[in-house]
Protein backbone atom coordinates (compact mmCIF):
# COMPACT_ATOMS: atom_id res chain seq x y z
CA UNK A 1 0.00 0.00 0.00
CA UNK A 2 2.62 2.58 0.94
CA UNK A 3 4.12 1.70 -2.78
CA UNK A 4 1.01 2.66 -4.55
CA UNK A 5 0.56 5.94 -2.54
CA UNK A 6 4.07 7.09 -3.02
CA UNK A 7 3.41 6.79 -6.93
CA UNK A 8 -0.20 8.55 -6.65
CA UNK A 9 1.09 11.42 -4.18
CA UNK A 10 3.85 11.60 -7.21
CA UNK A 11 1.05 12.10 -10.02
CA UNK A 12 -0.79 14.16 -7.23
CA UNK A 13 2.66 16.38 -7.10
CA UNK A 14 3.02 16.38 -10.81
CA UNK A 15 -0.71 18.02 -11.46
CA UNK A 16 0.88 20.61 -9.06
CA UNK A 17 4.35 21.45 -11.33
CA UNK A 18 2.09 21.33 -14.37
CA UNK A 19 0.50 24.87 -13.02
CA UNK A 20 -2.71 26.05 -15.29
CA UNK A 21 -3.98 22.96 -15.96
CA UNK A 22 -6.83 24.24 -18.30
CA UNK A 23 -3.89 24.28 -21.36
CA UNK A 24 -3.17 20.83 -20.42
CA UNK A 25 -6.07 19.05 -20.59
CA UNK A 26 -4.49 15.97 -21.94
CA UNK A 27 -1.20 15.55 -19.72
CA UNK A 28 -4.99 15.98 -16.79
CA UNK A 29 -6.58 13.17 -18.13
CA UNK A 30 -3.77 10.87 -18.49
CA UNK A 31 -2.97 11.84 -15.17
CA UNK A 32 -6.55 11.00 -14.18
CA UNK A 33 -6.37 7.72 -15.47
CA UNK A 34 -3.45 6.64 -13.83
CA UNK A 35 -4.84 7.61 -10.40
CA UNK A 36 -7.49 5.77 -10.90
CA UNK A 37 -6.32 2.68 -11.54
CA UNK A 38 -3.98 3.20 -8.68
CA UNK A 39 -7.43 4.33 -6.69
CA UNK A 40 -8.78 0.29 -7.80
CA UNK A 41 -5.32 -1.17 -6.82
CA UNK A 42 -5.19 0.61 -3.26
CA UNK A 43 -8.82 -0.66 -3.10
CA UNK A 44 -7.82 -4.15 -3.40
CA UNK A 45 -4.99 -3.61 -0.87
CA UNK A 46 -6.84 -2.51 1.65
CA UNK A 47 -9.06 -5.28 1.80
CA UNK A 48 -5.86 -7.39 2.59
CA UNK A 49 -4.67 -5.83 6.50
CA UNK A 50 -5.98 -2.92 8.74
CA UNK A 51 -2.37 -1.25 8.22
CA UNK A 52 -2.81 -0.80 4.45
CA UNK A 53 -6.26 0.91 4.89
CA UNK A 54 -4.70 2.72 7.90
CA UNK A 55 -2.36 3.91 5.16
CA UNK A 56 -4.76 4.41 2.62
CA UNK A 57 -6.88 6.97 4.35
CA UNK A 58 -3.72 9.08 5.80
CA UNK A 59 -2.56 9.15 2.01
CA UNK A 60 -6.01 10.24 1.30
CA UNK A 61 -5.31 13.33 3.78
CA UNK A 62 -2.07 13.72 2.09
CA UNK A 63 -2.77 14.25 -1.30
CA UNK A 64 -5.37 16.92 -0.55
CA UNK A 65 -2.73 19.08 1.09
CA UNK A 66 -0.61 18.74 -2.15
CA UNK A 67 -3.27 19.72 -4.13
CA UNK A 68 -4.10 22.61 -2.26
CA UNK A 69 -0.83 23.46 -3.91
CA UNK A 70 -1.64 23.94 -7.11
CA UNK A 71 -3.10 26.66 -9.24
CA UNK A 72 -6.76 26.34 -9.39
CA UNK A 73 -7.11 26.95 -13.61
CA UNK A 74 -9.89 24.64 -14.05
CA UNK A 75 -12.70 26.68 -12.65
CA UNK A 76 -12.60 30.54 -11.81
CA UNK A 77 -15.54 29.74 -8.89
CA UNK A 78 -13.33 30.63 -5.83
CA UNK A 79 -12.68 34.29 -7.19
CA UNK A 80 -16.47 34.05 -6.77
CA UNK A 81 -16.12 33.06 -3.22
CA UNK A 82 -13.48 34.77 -2.06
CA UNK A 83 -14.80 38.02 -3.04
CA UNK A 84 -18.04 37.36 -1.18
CA UNK A 85 -16.19 36.60 1.92
CA UNK A 86 -14.60 40.13 1.61
CA UNK A 87 -16.94 42.16 0.73
CA UNK A 88 -19.04 40.95 4.30
CA UNK A 89 -15.94 41.96 6.15
CA UNK A 90 -16.42 45.10 5.20
CA UNK A 91 -20.23 45.14 5.97
CA UNK A 92 -21.39 45.13 2.37
CA UNK A 93 -24.77 42.34 2.12
CA UNK A 94 -23.53 39.76 -0.82
CA UNK A 95 -27.17 39.87 -2.13
CA UNK A 96 -27.50 43.46 -2.35
CA UNK A 97 -24.54 44.07 -5.09
CA UNK A 98 -22.79 42.28 -7.80
CA UNK A 99 -19.33 42.42 -7.83
CA UNK A 100 -19.16 44.90 -11.08
CA UNK A 101 -21.92 47.46 -8.83
CA UNK A 102 -20.10 51.11 -9.07
CA UNK A 103 -20.87 50.67 -5.57
CA UNK A 104 -18.42 48.58 -4.61
CA UNK A 105 -15.43 49.95 -6.78
CA UNK A 106 -13.10 50.50 -4.27
CA UNK A 107 -13.86 46.98 -3.35
CA UNK A 108 -11.94 45.36 -6.23
CA UNK A 109 -8.80 44.90 -7.33
CA UNK A 110 -6.76 42.84 -9.43
CA UNK A 111 -8.16 39.05 -8.12
CA UNK A 112 -11.67 40.83 -9.04
CA UNK A 113 -11.15 40.87 -12.92
CA UNK A 114 -10.92 36.94 -12.88
CA UNK A 115 -14.72 36.57 -11.51
CA UNK A 116 -17.20 34.87 -13.84
CA UNK A 117 -20.60 37.19 -14.77
CA UNK A 118 -19.50 40.03 -12.44
CA UNK A 119 -22.96 41.44 -13.66
CA UNK A 120 -24.58 39.46 -11.66
CA UNK A 121 -25.07 38.90 -8.04
CA UNK A 122 -24.15 35.70 -6.18
CA UNK A 123 -25.62 32.39 -6.35
CA UNK A 124 -24.40 30.60 -3.00
CA UNK A 125 -26.73 30.14 0.26
CA UNK A 126 -26.03 31.45 3.24
CA UNK A 127 -24.04 28.86 5.23
CA UNK A 128 -21.91 28.83 2.37
CA UNK A 129 -21.51 32.87 2.51
CA UNK A 130 -21.11 32.33 6.17
CA UNK A 131 -18.42 30.32 5.46
CA UNK A 132 -16.59 32.55 2.35
CA UNK A 133 -16.78 35.24 5.07
CA UNK A 134 -15.28 33.05 7.75
CA UNK A 135 -12.41 31.75 5.54
CA UNK A 136 -11.98 35.47 4.06
CA UNK A 137 -10.95 36.75 7.56
CA UNK A 138 -8.22 34.14 7.50
CA UNK A 139 -6.48 36.31 4.91
CA UNK A 140 -4.58 33.58 3.07
CA UNK A 141 -6.76 34.20 0.15
CA UNK A 142 -6.87 31.44 -2.67
CA UNK A 143 -4.71 28.87 -0.83
CA UNK A 144 -6.96 28.98 2.32
CA UNK A 145 -9.74 28.22 0.15
CA UNK A 146 -8.80 25.12 -1.27
CA UNK A 147 -7.07 24.34 1.86
CA UNK A 148 -10.03 24.67 3.98
CA UNK A 149 -12.48 22.36 1.22
CA UNK A 150 -9.47 20.32 1.26
CA UNK A 151 -9.79 19.31 4.48
CA UNK A 152 -14.01 19.41 4.53
CA UNK A 153 -13.62 16.92 1.52
CA UNK A 154 -11.50 14.52 4.04
CA UNK A 155 -14.12 15.23 6.36
CA UNK A 156 -16.31 13.34 3.76
CA UNK A 157 -14.41 10.11 3.49
CA UNK A 158 -14.77 10.29 7.73
CA UNK A 159 -18.31 10.09 7.22
CA UNK A 160 -18.73 8.29 4.69
CA UNK A 161 -16.24 5.53 6.60
CA UNK A 162 -19.00 5.77 9.22
CA UNK A 163 -21.90 5.29 7.09
CA UNK A 164 -19.82 1.84 5.90
CA UNK A 165 -19.38 0.82 9.29
CA UNK A 166 -22.97 1.44 10.50
CA UNK A 167 -24.56 -0.55 7.26
CA UNK A 168 -22.17 -3.53 7.83
CA UNK A 169 -20.37 -2.53 4.45
CA UNK A 170 -16.69 -2.93 3.89
CA UNK A 171 -14.71 -0.89 5.14
CA UNK A 172 -11.98 -0.31 2.17
CA UNK A 173 -14.95 1.07 -0.06
CA UNK A 174 -13.95 4.53 1.30
CA UNK A 175 -10.60 4.16 -0.68
CA UNK A 176 -12.57 4.66 -3.90
CA UNK A 177 -13.71 7.79 -2.44
CA UNK A 178 -10.89 8.33 -0.44
CA UNK A 179 -8.45 8.19 -3.71
CA UNK A 180 -10.57 9.18 -6.23
CA UNK A 181 -8.80 11.70 -8.73
CA UNK A 182 -12.39 13.74 -9.21
CA UNK A 183 -13.02 14.17 -5.53
CA UNK A 184 -9.11 15.41 -4.86
CA UNK A 185 -9.38 17.87 -7.57
CA UNK A 186 -12.14 19.49 -7.35
CA UNK A 187 -12.15 20.43 -3.36
CA UNK A 188 -8.23 21.19 -2.51
CA UNK A 189 -7.45 21.60 -6.37
CA UNK A 190 -9.95 24.10 -7.36
CA UNK A 191 -11.83 25.41 -4.15
CA UNK A 192 -15.15 24.00 -4.97
CA UNK A 193 -17.79 24.92 -2.19
CA UNK A 194 -19.32 21.49 -2.89
CA UNK A 195 -17.64 19.55 -0.14
CA UNK A 196 -19.24 21.69 2.85
CA UNK A 197 -23.06 20.51 1.45
CA UNK A 198 -21.53 16.60 0.87
CA UNK A 199 -20.46 16.25 4.09
CA UNK A 200 -23.60 17.41 5.82
CA UNK A 201 -25.66 15.56 3.46
CA UNK A 202 -23.83 12.35 4.18
CA UNK A 203 -24.14 12.97 8.02
CA UNK A 204 -27.78 13.07 7.30
CA UNK A 205 -27.47 10.03 5.84
CA UNK A 206 -25.51 8.23 8.85
CA UNK A 207 -27.38 10.07 11.30
CA UNK A 208 -30.95 9.47 10.01
CA UNK A 209 -29.75 5.99 9.45
CA UNK A 210 -28.82 5.31 13.49
CA UNK A 211 -32.04 6.34 14.38
CA UNK A 212 -31.11 10.21 15.19
CA UNK A 213 -33.09 12.18 13.23
CA UNK A 214 -32.79 15.66 14.51
CA UNK A 215 -29.31 15.40 14.19
CA UNK A 216 -30.46 14.06 10.12
CA UNK A 217 -32.64 16.86 10.10
CA UNK A 218 -30.22 19.68 10.96
CA UNK A 219 -27.49 18.00 9.04
CA UNK A 220 -29.86 18.35 5.94
CA UNK A 221 -31.22 21.71 6.52
CA UNK A 222 -27.34 22.70 7.22
CA UNK A 223 -26.73 20.68 3.33
CA UNK A 224 -29.48 22.56 1.76
CA UNK A 225 -27.60 26.22 3.05
CA UNK A 226 -24.32 25.00 1.83
CA UNK A 227 -26.17 25.15 -1.83
CA UNK A 228 -29.22 24.16 -2.72
CA UNK A 229 -29.31 20.83 -4.42
CA UNK A 230 -30.15 18.79 -1.18
CA UNK A 231 -34.11 20.06 -1.35
CA UNK A 232 -34.58 17.56 -3.98
CA UNK A 233 -34.31 14.86 -1.08
CA UNK A 234 -36.19 16.63 1.76
CA UNK A 235 -39.35 14.69 0.27
CA UNK A 236 -37.78 11.49 0.87
CA UNK A 237 -36.49 12.63 4.28
CA UNK A 238 -39.50 13.76 5.37
CA UNK A 239 -41.14 9.96 4.85
CA UNK A 240 -38.64 9.06 7.67
CA UNK A 241 -38.80 11.93 9.98
CA UNK A 242 -41.53 12.72 12.22
CA UNK A 243 -43.29 16.42 13.03
CA UNK A 244 -40.66 17.64 15.18
CA UNK A 245 -37.82 16.23 12.82
CA UNK A 246 -39.53 18.20 10.27
CA UNK A 247 -39.64 21.22 12.50
CA UNK A 248 -36.13 20.72 13.15
CA UNK A 249 -35.47 21.02 9.31
CA UNK A 250 -37.44 23.98 8.83
CA UNK A 251 -35.74 25.69 11.49
CA UNK A 252 -32.31 24.98 10.51
CA UNK A 253 -33.22 26.59 7.06
CA UNK A 254 -34.88 29.33 8.27
CA UNK A 255 -32.44 30.27 10.96
CA UNK A 256 -29.43 30.16 8.59
CA UNK A 257 -31.38 32.78 6.42
CA UNK A 258 -32.32 35.34 9.21
CA UNK A 259 -28.91 37.09 9.41
CA UNK A 260 -29.06 38.01 5.71
CA UNK A 261 -32.96 38.45 5.38
CA UNK A 262 -32.48 40.95 8.44
CA UNK A 263 -30.24 43.02 6.65
CA UNK A 264 -30.73 42.64 3.06
CA UNK A 265 -32.45 39.69 0.38
CA UNK A 266 -32.19 36.37 2.47
CA UNK A 267 -31.04 34.76 -1.04
CA UNK A 268 -29.07 36.13 -4.40
CA UNK A 269 -30.82 37.34 -7.35
CA UNK A 270 -27.99 35.55 -9.09
CA UNK A 271 -29.92 32.22 -8.74
CA UNK A 272 -32.88 33.21 -10.82
CA UNK A 273 -30.23 33.70 -13.67
CA UNK A 274 -28.48 30.42 -13.44
CA UNK A 275 -31.91 28.90 -13.56
CA UNK A 276 -32.81 30.74 -16.27
CA UNK A 277 -29.91 30.81 -18.39
CA UNK A 278 -27.07 28.31 -17.76
CA UNK A 279 -26.31 25.37 -20.05
CA UNK A 280 -23.15 23.31 -20.00
CA UNK A 281 -22.67 19.65 -20.39
CA UNK A 282 -26.36 18.66 -20.77
CA UNK A 283 -27.71 15.58 -21.75
CA UNK A 284 -31.31 15.11 -20.81
CA UNK A 285 -32.13 18.97 -21.08
CA UNK A 286 -30.33 19.20 -24.37
CA UNK A 287 -31.71 16.61 -26.05
CA UNK A 288 -35.45 17.55 -24.91
CA UNK A 289 -34.40 21.18 -26.48
CA UNK A 290 -32.92 19.77 -29.45
CA UNK A 291 -36.61 17.88 -30.01
CA UNK A 292 -38.39 21.46 -29.03
CA UNK A 293 -36.10 23.61 -31.54
CA UNK A 294 -37.54 20.97 -34.14
CA UNK A 295 -40.54 20.89 -33.49
CA UNK A 296 -40.40 24.75 -33.55
CA UNK A 297 -42.59 24.66 -30.40
CA UNK A 298 -42.91 28.31 -30.10
CA UNK A 299 -44.98 28.75 -33.07
CA UNK A 300 -46.53 25.47 -32.57
CA UNK A 301 -48.30 26.57 -30.09
CA UNK A 302 -49.29 29.56 -30.50
CA UNK A 303 -52.83 29.16 -31.22
CA UNK A 304 -53.09 27.19 -28.04
CA UNK A 305 -51.94 30.09 -25.92
CA UNK A 306 -54.08 32.32 -28.17
CA UNK A 307 -57.31 30.59 -27.60
CA UNK A 308 -56.75 30.34 -23.91
CA UNK A 309 -55.84 34.33 -24.09
CA UNK A 310 -59.39 34.50 -25.80
CA UNK A 311 -61.06 32.96 -23.30
CA UNK A 312 -59.68 33.67 -20.19
CA UNK A 313 -58.58 37.50 -20.13
CA UNK A 314 -56.96 40.14 -22.99
CA UNK A 315 -54.17 41.41 -20.54
CA UNK A 316 -51.30 41.22 -22.39
CA UNK A 317 -48.46 41.49 -19.63
CA UNK A 318 -48.90 38.23 -18.49
CA UNK A 319 -49.91 36.51 -22.12
CA UNK A 320 -46.30 37.54 -23.08
CA UNK A 321 -44.67 35.56 -20.41
CA UNK A 322 -46.65 32.53 -21.66
CA UNK A 323 -45.60 33.25 -24.83
CA UNK A 324 -41.89 32.92 -23.67
CA UNK A 325 -42.50 29.64 -21.75
CA UNK A 326 -42.98 27.54 -25.61
CA UNK A 327 -40.09 28.88 -26.44
CA UNK A 328 -37.91 25.92 -26.81
CA UNK A 329 -35.28 26.69 -23.88
CA UNK A 330 -38.01 28.04 -21.13
CA UNK A 331 -40.51 25.07 -22.31
CA UNK A 332 -37.51 22.16 -21.85
CA UNK A 333 -36.57 23.35 -18.75
CA UNK A 334 -39.92 23.36 -17.50
CA UNK A 335 -40.48 19.71 -19.20
CA UNK A 336 -37.03 18.16 -17.42
CA UNK A 337 -38.73 19.61 -14.12
CA UNK A 338 -41.67 17.96 -14.24
CA UNK A 339 -39.97 14.61 -15.12
CA UNK A 340 -37.58 14.78 -12.37
CA UNK A 341 -40.69 15.90 -9.68
CA UNK A 342 -42.42 12.44 -11.61
CA UNK A 343 -39.61 10.50 -11.06
CA UNK A 344 -39.26 11.55 -7.44
CA UNK A 345 -42.66 10.73 -6.86
CA UNK A 346 -42.11 7.28 -8.13
CA UNK A 347 -39.22 6.44 -5.73
CA UNK A 348 -41.48 7.74 -2.86
CA UNK A 349 -44.28 5.21 -3.95
CA UNK A 350 -41.52 2.49 -3.51
CA UNK A 351 -40.92 0.68 0.17
CA UNK A 352 -38.55 3.44 1.98
CA UNK A 353 -34.85 2.51 1.27
CA UNK A 354 -31.63 2.94 2.96
CA UNK A 355 -30.93 7.13 2.70
CA UNK A 356 -27.95 6.24 0.06
CA UNK A 357 -29.68 4.18 -2.43
CA UNK A 358 -33.15 7.12 -2.17
CA UNK A 359 -30.32 9.58 -2.55
CA UNK A 360 -28.54 7.44 -5.97
CA UNK A 361 -31.93 7.53 -7.28
CA UNK A 362 -32.46 10.96 -6.97
CA UNK A 363 -29.52 12.64 -7.54
CA UNK A 364 -28.72 10.74 -10.18
CA UNK A 365 -32.11 11.59 -12.34
CA UNK A 366 -30.95 14.98 -11.63
CA UNK A 367 -27.17 14.43 -13.44
CA UNK A 368 -29.18 13.34 -16.30
CA UNK A 369 -31.98 16.04 -16.46
CA UNK A 370 -30.01 18.96 -15.26
CA UNK A 371 -29.54 21.86 -18.38
CA UNK A 372 -25.96 22.07 -16.01
CA UNK A 373 -23.44 19.44 -15.01
CA UNK A 374 -20.52 20.33 -14.10
CA UNK A 375 -17.55 17.54 -13.25
CA UNK A 376 -17.62 18.96 -9.74
CA UNK A 377 -21.55 18.33 -9.58
CA UNK A 378 -20.66 14.77 -9.31
CA UNK A 379 -20.01 14.74 -6.17
CA UNK A 380 -23.33 15.21 -4.63
CA UNK A 381 -23.57 11.22 -5.59
CA UNK A 382 -20.20 10.23 -5.44
CA UNK A 383 -20.26 9.16 -1.38
CA UNK A 384 -23.63 7.03 -1.73
CA UNK A 385 -21.82 5.62 -5.20
CA UNK A 386 -19.24 4.80 -3.61
CA UNK A 387 -21.13 3.03 -0.35
CA UNK A 388 -23.62 1.00 -2.66
CA UNK A 389 -21.26 0.23 -5.27
CA UNK A 390 -23.19 2.03 -7.64
CA UNK A 391 -20.58 1.32 -10.88
CA UNK A 392 -22.92 3.29 -13.42
CA UNK A 393 -22.18 6.47 -10.81
CA UNK A 394 -18.83 5.58 -10.76
CA UNK A 395 -18.09 4.89 -13.71
CA UNK A 396 -19.52 8.60 -14.91
CA UNK A 397 -17.27 10.03 -12.05
CA UNK A 398 -14.49 8.43 -13.77
CA UNK A 399 -15.56 9.89 -17.67
CA UNK A 400 -16.98 13.11 -16.44
CA UNK A 401 -13.93 15.03 -16.26
CA UNK A 402 -13.75 14.84 -20.41
CA UNK A 403 -16.15 17.82 -19.91
CA UNK A 404 -12.90 19.82 -19.49
CA UNK A 405 -11.87 19.26 -23.25
CA UNK A 406 -15.05 21.60 -24.11
CA UNK A 407 -12.20 25.10 -22.93
CA UNK A 408 -14.44 27.37 -23.22
CA UNK A 409 -17.61 26.47 -25.16
CA UNK A 410 -20.20 23.80 -24.60
CA UNK A 411 -19.17 20.22 -24.42
CA UNK A 412 -19.41 18.17 -27.87
CA UNK A 413 -21.55 15.52 -28.47
CA UNK A 414 -18.49 12.78 -28.89
CA UNK A 415 -17.50 13.45 -25.98
CA UNK A 416 -20.73 13.50 -23.83
CA UNK A 417 -21.82 10.42 -25.65
CA UNK A 418 -18.34 9.12 -24.00
CA UNK A 419 -19.32 10.31 -21.01
CA UNK A 420 -22.84 9.24 -20.82
CA UNK A 421 -23.06 6.39 -22.63
CA UNK A 422 -21.44 4.07 -20.47
CA UNK A 423 -23.78 5.16 -17.29
CA UNK A 424 -26.74 4.62 -19.06
CA UNK A 425 -25.66 1.35 -20.38
CA UNK A 426 -24.66 0.29 -17.07
CA UNK A 427 -28.18 1.42 -15.33
CA UNK A 428 -30.05 -0.17 -17.95
CA UNK A 429 -28.33 -3.55 -17.49
CA UNK A 430 -28.71 -2.98 -13.30
CA UNK A 431 -32.47 -2.15 -14.25
CA UNK A 432 -32.65 -5.57 -16.60
CA UNK A 433 -30.88 -7.50 -13.45
CA UNK A 434 -33.69 -6.47 -11.09
CA UNK A 435 -35.96 -7.09 -13.40
CA UNK A 436 -35.09 -10.66 -13.63
CA UNK A 437 -34.47 -11.36 -10.09
CA UNK A 438 -37.81 -9.84 -9.49
CA UNK A 439 -39.43 -12.39 -12.08
CA UNK A 440 -37.96 -15.37 -10.34
CA UNK A 441 -38.55 -14.42 -6.91
CA UNK A 442 -42.44 -14.06 -7.83
CA UNK A 443 -42.70 -17.88 -9.45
Amino acid sequence: MLGLALLALAVHVGLVALGQLDRRIAALLVAQALLLGLMLAAWRAARASRSGYVVAIAAALVFRVVAALGEPSLSDDVQRYVWDGRVQLHGVHPYAHAPADPALADLRDESSARINHPELRTIYPPLAELVFAALAATGLGVRGFQLAFGLVDFGVVLALGRLLALRGLPRERVVLYAWNPLAILESAGSAHVEPLGVVLLVLAAVWTSAGRRGRGAAALGAAIQAKLLPLVLVPGYLRRFRTRHAAVLALVVLGLLLPYAATGPALGRGLADYAERWEFNALGFAAVRSALVALDSGRALAPAVDALRARLGEDAAPWERVYRLTWPEPLARLIVGLALAVWIGWVLRRRVAEPSVESIHVIGAVLLLAPTVHPWYVLWILPFAVAELSWPWLVFAALVPLAYTAQGGDVAWPVRCLEYGPVLGLLLRDAWARRVVARAAGR
